[in-house]
């Protein structure tokens, strides 16, 4: 998938690169970094390709997304002469390759290349994680989601409490359950928000802090797209259903 606000870069990255030649689909061309990161979770891809200058959500916000909750996907920047050294900043978030615009049609098959290299180490290193079976850090994640998951947990800090890599852990985490981490977590706190919703007058966004997602406009979103309805008609159904 790939984000960029600027119209001729969206296009070039329809019509002038040979995706099927990398054995690669091109799944979403997305205007901003927040359109992006919806379709990603949906979707999740293996490679993202964003702009770093973009508005509602820029590509370093991206970077810091995936970084954070799929550690697995692969990120490309996409930079101008002028942003290179902006970009660079990014290297903590483990960008895997910069490509400056005007070289886009020389550059970024090159990236991809790239990218898919680390996808397939990654990979190679899932069944090493697979033949070891490390159930006990397994169930030290389980034990740290459900003693943290009502505040914001971020990847570094559970590698840091549980002394691991964060990417191993990720890797780990979808190994055991065939589940990303953070769809995990988001699961948990939204059950938790449906017992609020049914046993307290708690008003909707007061739910959303206390299950752990600062963002009450997401919180909605993400609990209608798992349970078909927003908390609102959550709660004035199981209400109709009891009565």
């Amino acid at each position: 998938m790939a984000a960029d606000d600027e119209g001729y870069i969206r296009e070039a990255l329809q019509k002038l690169i040979n995706w099927e030649k990398m054995d690669c689909t091109l799944e979403a061309v997305a205007c901003d970094g927040q359109e992006l990161i919806e379709r990603m979770e949906a979707e999740r891809p293996d490679i993202i390709i964003t702009d770093i200058r973009m508005p509602v959500l820029d590509g370093l916000e991206v970077c810091k997304y995936v970084y954070e909750t799929c550690p697995e996907i692969q990120v490309i920047l996409l930079t101008a002469h002028s942003e290179f050294e902006y970009a660079r900043t990014a290297i903590r978030y483990n960008v895997c390759e910069y490509v400056l615009k005007v070289s886009i049609i020389e550059e970024l098959p090159e990236a991809v290349e790239k990218a898919i290299r680390e996808l397939e180490k990654s990979r190679r290193e899932l069944e090493k994680v697979k033949r070891e079976e490390p159930g006990n850090l397994y169930l030290q994640m389980e034990h740290y989601i459900e003693e943290h998951y009502q505040s914001r947990i971020s990847l570094d800090e559970m590698a840091a409490a549980l002394h691991a890599n964060g990417s191993y852990l990720s890797r780990l985490y979808k190994n055991k359950t065939g589940r990303n981490l953070f769809d995990a977590i988001l699961d948990k706190r939204i059950e938790a928000a449906k017992e609020y919703l049914l046993h307290t007058d708690m008003k909707a966004y007061q739910i959303s802090e206390t299950v752990g997602i600062e963002d009450s406009g997401y919180f909605s979103r993400m609990f209608k797209k798992k349970t078909g309805v927003s908390p609102k008609e959550f709660r004035k159904r199981e209400d109709h259903a009891q009565n």
